[in-house]
This record gives structure tokens, C-alpha cells and sequence, in this order.
């Protein structure tokens, strides 16, 4: 029995459900702040003021106060996949799951793709990548320095990070340390390996070091972490605009083809919205 579609278009509000699931497969999205609703660019605006406060007087001093705006640009890019699968790939598997909604199942297929690319994108792409966008620059970033990380100098590297960090931050709820996989199978290592940490007899283990949560995003290249609160790394999309798209289309009955090919489309960017109080470490 062939494998009948009809094909769907689903447009701006229509897709956010499709691509909403697909981007959030991306691990670094949990521990950064998500904009939704960017078509094209977005200013953050951050206001800080010196001498502000006085004491009470008759006097009108506002010459001695100062309010200072620094602003970033949030710039989302247009992405894409364009793609044909045969229907045989996907018959057995559809039919064996008795998924009603075919386009849903389709996008799975595309769901790993979309979120690799977007956590590879957020901490190593370029603007004119092709497939990818400008990730996070470490312009203006506070710097720390450590050597290649292995077992024996992981926690030495984590002590000069958070040392590093600007005092500012430091205790914040949302503060994070973001290291890849690589670089966390050392800290799990280093920790196992002191006898009164009794990591192998724990359950669930909530990974921190010195109070400061770690978040593992694998898009992270080795020997580098950062360190920054998640309200100040923002990633931009617009999924209700008819930038986003999702669409289906069986070929069956235009070319003969036993084909489906399948579109998908949709923006994203990144930006740290204050340089200074984001730490990069390499």
C-alpha cells in the first residue's frame, strides 16, 4: 500500500509549534534567554548611573549625575532546509508508530539537524557561514586564561574562572558556567577521584562548582568555557512571522517521484547584551 500525503503549508503562527520543538532541542538554549518575536534586528539597551544619589538638599545638581546607555544589536538571519526522502524510509516507521500527524513526525526527522546547527551556530558561527549565523563575540568580554583543560587541571581552571568573574555577577540566581561535553567529562573525572566526594554513590546530581551552576552546551569548542548570567546571552528567532515556514510536498502526483520533499525555514541569532559582565576563559 503506497504511502498517500497531502501536502500542507504551515506559515508564521502555523509553524511555531513544528520549529518551536525542533529549535529547543538545542542544549544551550536552556540556560540563555529566548526572544521569540525578532524579525529582523533588535536593540537591549542597558542604563547605568553614577552619582545618583544625594543627600537631601535645596539644591537642583544634576551636572554631577551621569546616566550612561550602552546598547547591542540582536540580528536574527534567515535559515533554511530543503530537502526530498523517500517515502520508503519513512513507511514502516509512520505506520509501526500510528502517528496521525504526518507533518509532525516529517519534522523529526529535520529536529536534530535544525538544533545541532543552532548550537553549533551559537558559540562557533559566522555571519557569512553558509547555514549558520554570528555567534556570541568575545569583544569586550572580561578575559580569563588557563591551559588546555585535562582531569588534573580542571578544577584549577574553574577556580581561575570564577576568580575572573566581575563581582557584580558573582551570586547571581542566573549565573552559569558553560563548558562542552569534553570539558565536563574532566570535571566528573577530577571530582570522582576526591574520596570525600561521593559522586559514584549519588542519584541525581545537580553539577556546580564553588555555588556556580554549570550549564554543558555542546557547541562549545574544547578548551574554552564562559561564564555569564542567563539573562545576559540572548538568542533571537521570530517564529510567528512568515519568515518561518513548514512545508510538505509529495511529488507523487507532479513528477512521478516516489519522493517528499520537505522545507523548513527559519531565523536565529545571538547576542550578549553586556560584553563586560560575560568571561570567556581559553
Amino acid at each position: 500500500m503506497a504511502l498517500a500525503i497531502t501536502s500542507s503549508t504551515y506559515a508564521g503562527e502555523h509553524a511555531k509549534a513544528y520549529l518551536n520543538a525542533a529549535l529547543k532541542q538545542a542544549e544551550s538554549l536552556k540556560y540563555m534567554t529566548i526572544r521569540e518575536n525578532i524579525n529582523y534586528k533588535e536593540v537591549m539597551n542597558k542604563v547605568a548611573g553614577a552619582n545618583l544619589v544625594k543627600d537631601r538638599s535645596c539644591a537642583f545638581t544634576e551636572n554631577s549625575a551621569t546616566l550612561t546607555l550602552t546598547e547591542q544589536v540582536l540580528e536574527v538571519k534567515p535559515l533554511q532546509i530543503n530537502i526530498d526522502l523517500c517515502k520508503k524510509t519513512m513507511l514502516s516507521d509512520w505506520s509501526g508508530l500510528q502517528q496521525d500527524d504526518f507533518v509532525a513526525y516529517a519534522m523529526s526527522f529535520l529536529g536534530k539537524s535544525i538544533a545541532d546547527s543552532v548550537e553549533t551556530a551559537i558559540w562557533q558561527g559566522t555571519a557569512n557561514g553558509a547555514g549558520s549565523f554570528a555567534g556570541i563575540s568575545a569583544t569586550g568580554m572580561t578575559t580569563s586564561s588557563s591551559a588546555n583543560y585535562t582531569a588534573a587541571n580542571i578544577i584549577a581552571s574553574l577556580g581561575t574562572l570564577a576568580a575572573d568573574l566581575p563581582a557584580n555577577i558573582y551570586m547571581s540566581d542566573d549565573l552559569y558556567i558553560y563548558m562542552n561535553k569534553k570539558t565536563y567529562r574532566f570535571y566528573i573525572n577530577a571530582i570522582s577521584a576526591l574520596s570525600a566526594f561521593p559522586f559514584n554513590n549519588m542519584g541525581e546530581y545537580t553539577p556546580v562548582f564553588e555555588g556556580i551552576k554549570i550549564a554543558v552546551c555542546p557547541g562549545i569548542p574544547d578548551n574554552i568555557m564562559y561564564a555569564g548570567e542567563s539573562t545576559n546571552i540572548f538568542f533571537g528567532t521570530s517564529l510567528s512571522s512568515d519568515l518561518s515556514e513548514v512545508r510538505v510536498l509529495d511529488m507523487e502526483n507532479l513528477d512521478g517521484s516516489d519522493n517528499i520533499r520537505m522545507v523548513a525555514k527559519w531565523t536565529a541569532g545571538v547576542q550578549i547584551g553586556v560584553p563586560s559582565d560575560f568571561t570567556k576563559q581559553s
